[in-house]
């Protein structure tokens, strides 16, 4: 089965992953032609967050075979000028896991700031570059797993055990940090919010 005109000239194995796509969001939007669909996500700018994924995973194409099916997705202007992406289910994330440990375009992050996932960082000398985040084993129920672009990678380089080595003193963490911060800043803020929210001072214990 192929998409229809004009995203029949897409890629068969991303027009493949779409198909399976629509499936998944026809649960939440019945009776959504496979048309409206594209036409949505392409009105939107998501299809085009697609294409610059899929495209950047030729570096590894089994990666891309391992998204079953795409949910949500945003732009960098949806995504604060930091990365483009969205959310994937994956059926053998265990697999998926293995490939990015053995590639050689690819490093583990020692930490991250996407929650209960091992990421990973394509490795690259400038510019922008693949971060793919694999939801733990034990959040894999209330977790999606998630690949996106950073506009400016994290450069580095893949050490003997796996992990990345990164390189500090470029333009690309400059930018890279210039942008997460104040996102990371704002994020944790909204916790500390929602967390002063539910337990008021004044309910705490009277000295």
């Amino acid at each position: 089965m192929a998409l229809p005109a004009p995203y029949d000239s897409l890629p068969a194995a991303m027009q493949k992953t779409l198909i399976r796509s629509h499936v998944l969001f026809e649960k939440g939007w019945p009776n959504i032609t496979l048309l409206d669909y594209l036409k949505l996500q392409d009105k939107e700018g998501i299809l085009e967050v697609i294409k610059a994924v899929f495209h950047r995973c030729r570096i590894q194409p089994s990666v891309w075979l391992h998204i079953d099916t795409i949910v949500g997705g945003w732009t960098y202007a949806a995504g604060n000028e930091i990365s483009q992406g969205f959310e994937f289910n994956c059926s053998t994330p265990d697999s998926l896991l293995a490939t990015l440990k053995s590639s050689d375009q690819f490093c583990q992050d020692g930490s991250n700031c996407h929650g209960p996932r091992d990421t990973f960082r394509e490795l690259v000398k400038s510019g922008s570059g693949l971060h793919v985040c694999v939801t733990q084993a034990a959040s894999r129920m209330s977790h999606r797993h998630d690949i996106h672009i950073d506009k400016f990678q994290t450069i580095c380089q893949k050490q003997t055990d796996g992990y990345c080595d990164y390189a500090y003193l470029n333009d690309n963490m400059y930018n890279h940090m210039k942008d997460v911060v104040p996102w990371w800043v704002g994020e944790r803020a909204k916790d500390l919010g929602k967390i002063i929210a539910e337990h008021p001072p004044e309910r705490g214990p009277k000295l």
